[in-house]
């Protein structure tokens, strides 16, 4: 009787530590997820967000953002100009919206 309970309990507690691992591994592959999503993020827009990252931490720091703030302006422009540009498999060679200019 008292080794058919202590097989219930260690079953229990075995239970709970499986539930506990996979929260944490579902929790894991959530912020891996994010952390692709972000990285994509800052590849896509690239310069621009880059720039106005650098401008927020030089205000928070306390000094002028203010050349960043242009320079992120004037790569946005860019990425809007090259956002017009018709790219498609044959410019795939030449460099896509590079080879338009």
């Amino acid at each position: 009787m008292q080794i058919h309970r202590l097989t219930q309990l260690s079953r229990q507690l075995a239970s709970k530590i499986k539930i506990r691992g996979q929260g944490m591994t579902e929790y894991l592959v959530i912020l891996g997820l994010i952390a692709i999503a972000a990285i994509a993020v800052f590849s896509f827009f690239g310069q621009t967000m880059r720039n106005q990252v650098a401008g927020m931490a030089k205000e928070v720091g306390g000094q002028s953002g203010a050349t960043e703030v242009t320079n992120a302006q004037t790569a946005a422009g860019k990425a809007s100009t090259n956002a017009q540009v018709n790219m498609n498999m044959s410019t795939y060679t030449k460099g896509g919206a590079e080879a338009t200019k």
